[in-house]
């Protein structure tokens, strides 16, 4: 089975599912975060965007996103007759967080959803690793979604309305070698946002995390990944990446698409998902099939 195409994205219904709605879409530069903000601007969707656009830390195998992808983002959601506030903005620290929260009740008189998709990886053993290294990807995973989580929740108790989608990993199910402060953030992350459905049950509120595989980004598709799949070639291509982990999904693909991740996001901040919360859902190929 050959990779789904990574332009394909998913067809709004007609009319628009969120005309009027405002978001918030956390590590919105690029991949995920752009795919999310791309779907729901075409639902009709104003938006608040936010990304660190800093420099990354030592240990992280992929670049940072840039003003110009962040500038892109809000090219191609402007470019659907949406509203859009973007902000340089760093989840990590709480003051910078929750900016994005009064941009959105300043700037739109209302926040009805959350996707909290800002997040980093460093890799390296357990053995090896500096506690710095450790808390700067907590900091990033799970502190930064508490922080943007927090006042958000907070607005939408008051409303008697909201949904709240936080975007994990499929390594919240199980480890993985050299990932330790990541599997443990997004682990984490699972137990935050399961706490806060339960808290946010009687208003109506939902929370939610969606769990992607394997996914055609930037923090996937780098020079360095391709190098790991491919350790005997000295300048390894993505084909060759694409070649090398052509069974790491039990439906035959290297990764999916953000678009798909996209879908399932839209699906629940529907009303159809209104009596969804607390969940997890694996957007991978059928691999969490491998896992409890």
């Amino acid at each position: 089975m050959s990779n789904p195409d990574p332009e394909r994205a998913p067809l709004p219904s007609s009319p628009p599912r969120f005309l009027g709605r405002c978001a918030i879409v956390t590590g919105a530069a690029r991949g995920i975060g752009r795919a999310v903000a791309v779907a729901l601007a075409r639902e009709g969707c104003d938006l608040v965007l936010g990304d660190v656009l800093a420099d990354l830390p030592d240990g992280t195998p992929y670049p940072k996103a840039t003003a110009d992808d962040l500038q892109a983002t809000v090219d191609a959601v402007q470019a659907e007759g949406v509203r859009c506030i973007a902000l340089k903005v760093d989840v990590a620290r709480h003051d910078e967080a929750a900016i994005l929260v009064r941009r959105a009740e300043e700037g739109f008189g209302r926040l009805d959803f959350l996707v909290a998709n800002a997040g980093l990886s460093i890799e390296g053993p357990i053995a090896e690793m500096r506690p710095d290294t450790f808390d700067t990807v907590m900091r990033a995973n799970l502190n930064g979604v508490f922080h943007v989580l927090s006042p958000a929740l907070k607005l939408m108790l008051a409303a008697k309305r909201g949904r709240v989608v936080a975007i994990g990993s499929g390594l919240s199910k199980h480890g993985e070698k050299e990932a330790a402060p990541y599997v443990a953030s997004k682990f984490a992350l699972v137990g935050l946002c399961k706490t806060a459905a339960l808290e946010a049950a009687k208003s109506g509120v939902t929370v939610n995390v969606v769990l992607p595989g394997p996914v055609d980004t930037p923090m996937m598709s780098s020079q360095e990944r391709f190098q790991q799949a491919v350790p005997d070639k000295s300048d390894p291509t993505r084909d060759d990446y694409l070649e090398a982990n052509k069974d790491a999904t039990p439906m035959g693909l290297a990764w999916v698409t953000p678009e798909d991740i996209a879908s399932a996001v839209l699906f629940l901040l529907s009303d159809e998902a209104r009596f969804i919360s607390g969940e997890t859902l694996g957007v991978d190929a059928a691999d969490s099939a491998n896992w409890s």
